[in-house]
């Protein structure tokens, strides 16, 4: 069981480009959730060669099912972690790229985590309704587990004075 977590997140925009700093952030975190890894279903598998000492869970943005390349590219979203926590970990099936989860039993009880790329705000409803459906999967996925806390981080694509942020104060 897991006392403390040393965990990031990080928007990597390709991991193929990145993979220096991935590995950075696994000399430094237990867990290191990811978004925009922009890998192919059958690339996934790339995660787990960034760090020797850690496994991964991801999901593609493309969907390779019909022979032609449907979805966008730039996203999916993945959680690395350190093969010693294996055994504290469970893979969480959320059937959205955007949403990437494990379940980690710590000291605490059980601890739902999340990484997750939200929707930009593009101005239309289709975004606003994409948003809100993104957000009401991660409520149910909280609900559906026995997890008795729940952390979501990601590329949460808000900016200042954007629809999805309001309250911002700058």
């Amino acid at each position: 069981m897991m006392s403390y977590l040393r965990m990031c997140t990080f928007n990597c925009r390709s991991v193929k480009s990145s993979i220096l700093e991935d590995k950075k952030l696994c000399n430094r975190h237990d867990l290191v959730l990811l978004q925009e890894h922009r890998l192919l279903p059958h690339d996934l598998n790339t995660l787990n060669d960034i760090h020797p000492e850690f496994l991964s869970v991801g999901l593609s943005a493309v969907d390779t099912s019909k022979d032609i390349l449907v979805g966008r590219p730039y996203g999916g979203t993945a959680v690395l972690y350190k093969k010693s926590f294996a055994a504290s970990i469970t893979i969480v099936n959320t059937n959205d790229p955007r949403l990437c989860a494990i379940e980690i039993l710590t000291s605490d009880g059980p601890l739902l985590i999340l990484s997750v790329y939200m929707p930009i705000y593009t101005g239309d409803n289709e975004c606003v309704e994409n948003y809100i459906d993104t957000c009401a999967k991660i409520t149910a996925l909280y609900n559906d587990s026995s997890s008795i806390n729940m952390i979501v981080a990601g590329d949460f694509n808000c900016q200042p004075r954007s629809r999805f942020l309001t309250s911002w104060r700058t």
